[in-house]
């Protein structure tokens, strides 16, 4: 098990889902499991308080949909 991962939310998100999904690939492939570092936060897919992510309305939160789209991907 990979552990935690993740990446500050400065860095530009485009470098980030490039970067991640990388890591997704090459741990899924190796058969690692992961986990993010957070679901909501900074980190997480919710309320990343990122400022170049396009956010979905989910409940009251902000979902980055990008990234639960890589998610899904692996």
């Amino acid at each position: 098990h990979c552990g935690e991962c993740g990446c500050y939310n400065k860095t530009p998100h485009n470098v980030f889902l490039a970067w991640f999904e990388d890591v997704l690939s090459i741990l899924t492939g190796a058969g690692i499991g992961y986990a993010l570092w957070n679901f909501r936060g900074d980190f997480g897919i919710l309320d990343s308080r990122r400022s170049d992510v396009e956010y979905t309305d989910w409940y009251g939160h902000k979902l980055d949909s990008k990234l639960l789209d890589l998610l899904k991907k692996y």
